[in-house]
């Protein structure tokens, strides 16, 4: 019970900033606090990849220091904020991989994030699209996962599948394209590997194949709907009218996701030591690529709107982030959670159909990888942390066969292992 209320207490705390070397929200507060009772030198010999994702992430916070103090001689305000926010990510992977070890404490912590989202509004939310998109979408997805759980439990596949596309229309209706895509890419993958079929080079090239026109199909049918039927909204209508060719998804990435593209920019300029943490875009060079990418339109890309406020070096992305912060180190660094993060959740997405949080694995494998390509840098503290244990857990119960429920929590870890890798034959 109690380490139920940590978990809802977590969850719900989130909604709170504190002022304390810049700003931290409250739940990681009570990670700082949970932190030196929870954990235990032994996880680091047990477990095997939460030693390495802990190892890369005190290697970023080496490669920030090295940078912001050595390298570009940052303000004190920059950095502390810029260490701080690695710090938090390390402690909730610490926290958090022993909080969310249980599927009773998964669904515990899905159900509190969307009580969350329901009684709380981030300031981010400050417009009807930015309302639908902020407020809605992640009760939608909390909401998605604990149904898809119950579902897949009872075996009724088709419900679930059904729930989940229409989940995934919702989205796309209102202009929240990346959820919408999400809800329907996890969908496919369920469908497909619940065929049965035993997955070859290539098969899957095969299905990547199929894969790629069905998309272009469902693309085209939604510019249309777009442009015809003003399916989305005026923003949605906005963008798609200005790209040169609305029907090559390419575009319509760049231009939804410029800052990620104008991240290349501001390493190239300095792609060894990078420009230090929170470091500001003073001439708005950076600025004005993403504008060349969203068009000459106002609104919130608007130039004046920029000069008026702190305006720091885009990137929306959380690994081109890390290279924009601190360099090809911070870079490697943020890689290696990734890939580490994602072996682990591939090899549940391919052979933990036996789970019963298996739909929730893969949503939060879609997401994840979502993250680390077109997610701002600060991810990698609010939200990684917690999907990357859920993974992780996930990916110890399949590899050991065992759920760690909280009455066996007494019972002595397991041994040393070998990681098994996932491979296609």
């Amino acid at each position: 019970m109690f380490k139920r209320i940590k978990i809802a207490a977590y969850a719900m705390l989130s909604a709170f900033n504190v002022s304390l070397v810049g700003q931290l929200k409250a739940n990681e507060i009570l990670a700082l606090l949970l932190a030196p009772f929870t954990f235990k030198v032994n996880d680091l010999k047990d477990y095997p990849f939460y030693r390495k994702i802990i190892y890369a992430l005190i290697a970023l916070l080496l490669f920030q220091f090295i940078t912001d103090v050595f390298v570009i001689h940052n303000t004190a305000q920059n950095f502390l904020r810029g260490w701080a926010g690695t710090i938090m990510s390390i402690l909730s992977f610490v926290v958090l991989f022993k909080l969310l070890d249980t599927e009773a404490a998964v669904l515990t912590f899905i159900l509190w994030t969307m009580i969350r989202n329901i009684v709380a509004t981030d300031d981010i939310v400050d417009s009807e699209m930015s309302y639908f998109k902020f407020k809605i979408v992640p009760i939608i997805a909390s909401a998605l996962q604990l149904l898809a759980v119950y579902l897949y439990r009872r075996g009724k596949m088709s419900l679930m599948l059904g729930a989940m596309v229409v989940g995934s229309l919702l989205c796309f209706a209102n202009d929240a394209r990346s959820s919408g895509m999400l809800f329907f890419l996890s969908a496919g993958i369920i469908w497909i590997l619940s065929r049965n079929f035993r997955i070859t080079r290539q098969k899957l090239f095969v299905f990547a194949l199929l894969g790629a026109i069905v998309f272009e199909g469902c693309y085209v049918f939604y510019v249309n709907s777009v442009l015809r039927d003003g399916l989305g909204g005026g923003h949605s209508s906005s963008q798609l009218q200005r790209l040169d060719n609305p029907y090559n998804p390419f575009e319509l990435l760049m231009t939804g996701r410029g800052e990620t593209f104008a991240a290349f920019a501001a390493i190239g300029d300095k792609p060894l030591f990078g420009h230090g943490s929170w470091t500001k875009d003073k001439d708005l060079k950076y600025y004005k690529i993403v504008l060349s990418y969203q068009g000459d339109e106002g609104g919130e890309f608007d130039l004046q709107k920029a000069d008026a406020v702190d305006r720091y070096i885009p990137s929306h992305s959380v690994l081109l982030g890390a290279w924009i912060s601190c360099g090809i180190g911070g870079f490697i660094a943020v890689f290696l959670v990734c890939w580490y993060l994602m072996k682990m959740a591939f090899t549940l997405v391919v052979k933990a159909q036996a789970s019963p949080l298996y739909p929730v694995y893969v949503m939060l494998t879609v997401s994840l990888l979502w993250a680390f390509l077109f997610s701002p840098f600060q991810h990698l503290r609010f939200s990684i942390p917690a999907t990357g244990c859920i993974l992780m857990n996930g990916y110890y119960d399949w590899l050991y066969g065992f759920e760690d429920d909280e009455d066996e929590e007494n019972e002595d870890e397991p041994e040393n292992e070998k990681e098994p890798y996932l491979t296609l034959n």
